[in-house]
């Protein structure tokens, strides 16, 4: 088994890890929305997965592809193509239709599991399919033309089936924000998230005491590893809900004894609105692992850890690296700063050119895996972009930092292309994209402004067509959902008659439309048009 730095990891693969930690027996693996899998139940239960995809020709490296959300069962999904090497593949729940079906043309998913009031979406996408997966709905199966209950993916045989995969073999795809084309399939090996729970244990001090509550989703990276494989790894209890809910979110930590959180930045800035209660500090949370760099200021940070009493541990990571890269630690910790790499890979800090920048001096974050398959693999059928990545042998994160003469990392911004709304990227590309496919619009860019409780919005610049007539900015919302999920709608719209442009590319400067800020521009929210109804 190889070594993670200087010691040996207890698995390398997930479907090993669900085996290895049966003998926890009765002990609730994951609690989803009340809903308890044990760690006996785990291990049978995907196994009869297993042997079901298995029946169903679904074989190593094919994708099975979920829509659903967070729920015991999707668990079972991915442990179950776990132990036949199937390939993993959540998709995010706020698709709309066009990024739904391009999510679903890019995986090539032979299999898909979708939840019943996630229907419409799955339907609309399907006869944009290049190939319509085996379908399968956790509820009402008739909502699918063709589909078939999710039940039937259970109840075969409980023995482990005989296939052999290995910690390099690919564990899953994972989506993340492009900058400057539609986003991008991270395929992971299953090493890629043993090492992350390594790391998860360093920084938390994690033990099998501990139960954490993970506030993120099947579909991102985050979620799989804070709520489910690292408290797999570790033998916890992990905890994980629908959504984050302001109103709901210390009663269930204090109903499950959590002691391990991950709050984002506006997770904070949200959590602080409520009005102070003598039991604020009427919890088991001891611990907090979190991004609040970059999101909301640090005051509210710092307040967020007085008035709940969690030691809050900042983070430095992404997708394509895996979580928790570089962190600060209980006892080694920095103001202001991410902390430190502790040894899993090194960083770098570049100009424009590649070359480093001194200490102190603001450059693109460079970063290099010093444990072999602890990183992606490649992005799916991204060749160029995967090499474009890691140019110089070094991965690009296009993401603004700085280091210390220490070696502790600073985390500044993001680089223009892209936009941070609600915890999660928004790729500039994608919502232009759907923004110019509106008959009446001719040209448009999309750049973040500030939100009130932290990190950004989304607001469109659009220049319309000569001659058309003027245009509701509410029709453009009702368009928009049509094609693009809720999150990356634009709140403000303003219209422009031209854009200002670079002179060496004649590109649109976005810093400047950056720095106008929101200005008058027409606002869905204040206006009754609110962008994130779903209705």
């Amino acid at each position: 088994m190889p070594k993670i730095l200087n010691y040996e990891p207890v698995a390398t693969t997930i479907g090993d890890l669900v085996t290895l930690r049966a003998s926890l027996a009765r002990k609730p693996m994951l609690i989803i929305r009340d809903e308890i899998l044990t760690y006996a139940d785990a291990e049978s239960r995907s196994n009869e997965m297993a042997n079901r995809l298995l029946e169903l020709g679904v074989g190593k490296g094919d994708v099975v592809a979920t829509f659903m959300y967070n729920s015991v069962a999707q668990a079972l999904v991915w442990f179950g193509c776990a132990k036949i090497g199937a390939v993993f593949a959540s998709l995010n729940v706020s698709l709309a239709r066009d990024d739904l079906a391009y999510s679903l043309n890019d995986t090539q998913a032979c299999l898909a599991v979708v939840d019943e009031e996630l229907a419409p979406a799955f339907v609309g996408a399907s006869a944009r399919l290049q190939r319509v997966p085996t379908t399968f709905v956790l509820g009402d199966a008739s909502v699918v033309p063709g589909a078939q209950p999710f039940e039937r993916l259970l109840g075969g045989s409980s023995a482990r089936p005989d296939v052999e995969v290995r910690g390099t073999d690919p564990a899953a795809i994972v989506y993340t924000g492009g900058s400057t084309s539609m986003p991008k399939g991270v395929l992971v090996p299953h090493f890629y998230y043993i090492a992350a729970a390594v790391r998860y244990g360093e920084v938390a001090g994690a033990t099998q005491h501990d139960v954490g509550f993970a506030n993120s989703h099947f579909f991102h990276i985050g979620g799989q590893q804070f709520g489910v494989t690292s408290p797999l790894y570790h033998g916890m209890t992990g905890v994980m809900e629908k959504w984050f809910s302001v109103s709901r979110y210390l009663d269930v930590a204090r109903r499950h004894g959590a002691s391990i959180i991950d709050p984002l930045g506006t997770m904070m800035s949200a959590l602080m609105t409520r009005a102070p209660s003598p039991d604020d500090r009427d919890h088991r949370m001891r611990v907090g692992i979190g991004i609040a760099s970059g999101q909301v200021r640090r005051e509210i940070r710092d307040g967020f850890a007085e008035r709940f009493g969690v030691t809050l541990l900042e983070v430095y990571s992404m997708t394509e690296m895996g979580v928790l890269l570089c962190s600060e630690r209980v006892h080694d910790r920095r103001a202001g700063s991410s902390g430190k790499p502790h040894g899993w890979a090194d960083i770098c800090i570049v100009d424009h050119e590649d070359h480093p920048v001194p200490a102190g001096t603001h450059g693109q974050i460079l970063l290099r895996p010093k444990v072999m398959n602890s990183c992606m693999l490649r992005y799916v059928n991204k060749p160029q972009e995967t090499i474009a990545a890691w140019k110089n042998l070094w991965y690009h994160s296009g993401d603004v930092g700085w280091l210390d003469s220490d070696g502790y990392l600073y985390f500044v911004g993001r680089q223009a292309h892209w936009i941070r709304r609600r915890g999660e990227n928004v790729a500039a590309f994608e919502v232009e994209q759907a923004i110019t496919s509106h008959p009446d619009v001719l040209d448009c860019a999309v750049v973040g402004v500030p939100a009130e409780l932290g990190e950004e919005d989304i607001k469109a610049y659009v220049q319309l067509r000569p001659g058309a007539a003027a245009v509701d900015p509410a029709m453009l919302i009702a368009w928009w959902k049509e094609r693009i999920a809720y999150f990356k709608i634009p709140r403000y719209v303003e219209f422009v008659e031209s854009f200002p442009r670079t002179m060496t590319k004649n590109e649109i400067a976005r810093h400047e439309l950056r720095d106008r800020g929101i200005g008058g521009a027409w606002d869905a929210q204040a206006l009754g048009g609110n962008p994130e109804s779903t209705a």
